[in-house]
């Protein structure tokens, strides 16, 4: 009989228990609200519990300024260190990642390099390139072309052309245009197109 009165008591207080609480509530989520980049930039939280809002517009005093709560600590999901806000993972934990990333992608690329498709697009192009080397007459070449100029005057030049420029100038891969840049001699027949590219005629 007692518990009931106390209970039925209590509860005749609990009006008075969310008027008193109510003011804190608020101010806890304003806090929370504040320490967050994503919701700051939203408009603030309704203050449904005390109509605080409406009552400092017409001149009550403004609950208390929320505190900042300090920035969350960046952990790393695998290895749990403490790593950079930007990161996903510290370095130890990324390498691995990365390295098994390589793996499967190297295996996808043997696989496609080797497909029936590839092969024919291989075969192709050998072709073309072998047809194109015999049909080429080297009497064709201007005497002032030689080697020791393309390796000398041209090739150094070549250095500082993009690829995409190599490759619209004489017609080969990404591959054959990056071998060329890095110092390799393509054959003879590209070497006329490869020098009009750096800007070297017959003056030399």
């Amino acid at each position: 009989m007692r518990a009931n009165t106390f209970t039925a008591g209590l509860s005749e207080t609990l009006p008075m228990w969310a008027r008193a609480v109510a003011p804190f509530a608020e101010w806890v989520t304003r806090c929370l609200w504040s320490s967050s980049a994503k919701l700051v930039r939203e408009p603030a939280p309704p203050t449904r519990l005390t109509q605080r809002t409406k009552r400092e517009v017409k001149g009550a005093p403004p609950l208390p300024q929320p505190i900042k709560a300090p920035p969350r600590e960046n952990l790393c999901p695998e290895c749990g260190k403490t790593i950079r806000p930007e990161s996903t993972k510290c370095a130890a934990c990324a390498v691995d990642d990365a390295t098994k990333k390589m793996l499967e992608v190297a295996r996808i690329g043997r696989e496609t390099a080797n497909s029936s498709e590839a092969r024919k697009k291989h075969a192709i192009t050998a072709r073309k390139n072998a047809l194109a080397q015999h049909s080429w007459n080297p009497s064709d070449q201007p005497t002032w072309l030689t080697q020791e100029l393309f390796e000398q005057k041209i090739q150094p030049l070549l250095t500082n052309v993009s690829m995409s420029g190599i490759r619209s100038s004489i017609g080969v891969s990404k591959w054959y245009a990056s071998k060329i840049r890095q110092g390799y001699r393509p054959h003879p027949r590209h070497w006329q197109a490869l020098a009009r590219l750096v800007g070297i005629g017959a003056r030399f």
